[in-house]
């Protein structure tokens, strides 16, 4: 007479071998995972660096069509023009219905008033749990895993963070990613 018993589970000795493969692959991607981060890390900064060039293009060609990209900033009430902040001192250009502040055509992402970084964050898509801002001699956005790394990045010997070349001509926002 035939047993007709199937076997159920997995014996000792499969289960142990399946943890000892588990164990070498472990030993052998996690370094490779740790650079992924790194490589991700670098990755997701060079992208928010293009996105903010891609909207300072974009910002600038609005100022130019509404004809404030070259002008300096006005005093008083800029002879009624609808572009500008009379309480805050700056042009604007409004961006999916967020004012954002303009200098020589360009966003500003400081300047004196709260409202100008809250405006400049929400346009950008740059929120206070991610990133923080460093207007030393450049500006700089670093990741708030970096927080503690601004004195590094002011003297340039750390570089994780998105920096401006503080050139009002171009504007120009680099990812530095050497030690992310």
């Amino acid at each position: 007479m035939k047993s007709n018993k199937k076997q159920q589970g997995f014996t000792l000795i499969e289960l142990v071998i399946v943890i000892i493969i588990l164990g070498v692959l472990s030993v052998i991607a996690t370094p490779k995972l740790l650079s992924l981060s790194s490589e991700a890390q670098a990755s997701s900064l060079q992208g928010v660096a293009g996105a903010i060039a891609s909207v300072n293009k974009l910002v600038h060609s609005q100022t130019q069509i509404i004809g404030i990209a070259d002008n300096d900033d006005c005093s008083g009430d800029c002879n009624g023009h609808p572009n500008w902040d009379i309480n805050i001192g700056h042009y604007f250009v409004n961006v999916s219905g967020t004012r954002l502040y303009v200098l020589k055509g360009y966003p500003l992402a400081s300047g004196g008033f709260p409202i100008i970084e809250e405006n400049y964050r929400a346009v950008m898509g740059l929120s206070e749990d991610e990133f923080i801002f460093d207007s030393g001699s450049k500006f700089s956005i670093i990741p708030m895993k970096f927080k503690n790394k601004v004195s590094e990045i002011k003297a340039g010997t750390f570089k994780c963070h998105i920096e401006n070349s503080n050139s009002i001509s171009d504007n120009l926002y680099l990812a530095l990613t050497d030690n992310c």
